[in-house]
C-alpha cells in the first residue's frame, strides 16, 4: 500500500526533483537543435530563408514589350519634342514682334518731342516773314533773322546735333570729303582751306560729312630766267 501511494502522490511544486527533471528536458531540447544546426525542429527558420531569397513582384523581371509597342512610346516621345518646339518658335516670334513695335513707338515718341520743338521755330519763322513784307527796315529784319537762326541751332544741338569742320583743321578723309585741293600761303598742306559745306555729327556718329577745299600749300615759285640778251 505505501508503494501505490507514493506513486499516486503528486510532486510538491517545490520539489528538487521536479526541477531537475525540467532542466534536463530542456539541456535535451537545446542538444537537438545544436546537433540541427541551431534550426528549429518545425522547420520555421528554413521558411523564413526561403522567403527572404524571393524577390518582389515583378522585380527584375524582363521587359517584354513588343517592337510595336517600342515604336509607339518613341513616336510618342518625339510628337511631344515637337510640339514643345513649335511653341517655343511661337513665342519666340511673338517675342520679335513685340519688340519691333514697342521700338517703333519709342521712336515716334521720340521725333514727337523733336517736331514740337521745330513747330516753335516754324512759328517765329513765320512771324518774321509776315513783319518784312510790310516792314522797309531790312537791318531790324536780319537781325530777327539771325535771332531765329540761333534758336532753331539750339533746338538742334539740344537733340545731340553738332557741326564740325573748320578751315585750318587736318584734312581726314574718315569726316571730309575733298572737292579740290588749292595752293595757299597761309595755310599747311592737307589743311583745310575752305569749307563749302559743314559736317555733322550726331551724338558722335558722323551722319553728314564736311565738303571742303584742301590747301596743297605754298605756290611753288617759277625759276628765274636768265636774260635773253646775255
Amino acid at each position: 500500500m505505501s508503494k501505490k501511494k507514493d506513486r499516486d502522490e503528486p510532486l510538491h511544486p517545490d520539489d528538487p526533483a521536479k526541477e531537475n527533471t525540467g532542466d534536463e528536458a530542456l539541456r535535451g531540447s537545446s542538444g537537438e537543435e545544436a546537433a540541427h544546426g541551431g534550426a528549429p525542429a518545425h522547420g520555421g527558420g528554413s521558411e523564413k530563408s526561403d522567403g527572404a531569397k524571393q524577390t518582389p513582384d515583378g522585380a527584375g523581371a524582363e521587359d517584354k514589350s513588343t517592337p510595336d509597342e517600342v515604336i509607339a512610346g518613341l513616336e510618342s516621345q518625339l510628337k511631344a519634342a515637337s510640339d514643345r518646339y513649335l511653341r517655343l518658335m511661337a513665342e519666340f516670334d511673338n517675342y520679335k514682334k513685340r519688340t519691333i513695335r514697342e521700338y517703333e513707338q519709342m521712336v515716334e515718341c521720340a521725333n514727337e518731342k523733336l517736331m514740337l520743338e521745330l513747330v516753335a521755330v516754324r512759328e517765329t519763322f513765320e512771324l518774321a516773314l509776315k513783319h518784312g513784307e510790310n516792314g522797309t527796315d531790312y537791318a531790324q529784319f536780319f537781325e530777327g533773322v539771325k535771332l531765329i537762326f540761333a534758336k532753331f541751332d539750339g533746338v538742334l544741338g539740344a537733340n545731340g546735333l553738332a557741326p564740325f569742320a573748320a578751315p585750318g583743321e587736318p584734312f581726314d578723309p574718315q569726316m571730309h570729303d575733298a572737292l579740290l585741293k588749292v595752293p595757299n600761303d597761309e595755310i599747311p598742306e592737307d589743311h583745310i582751306a575752305d569749307i563749302h559745306e559743314k559736317g555733322y555729327k550726331l551724338k558722335d556718329r558722323i551722319i553728314k560729312h564736311a565738303r571742303v577745299i584742301v590747301s596743297a600749300g605754298k605756290p611753288q615759285q617759277a625759276p628765274c630766267k636768265d636774260n635773253d640778251n646775255k
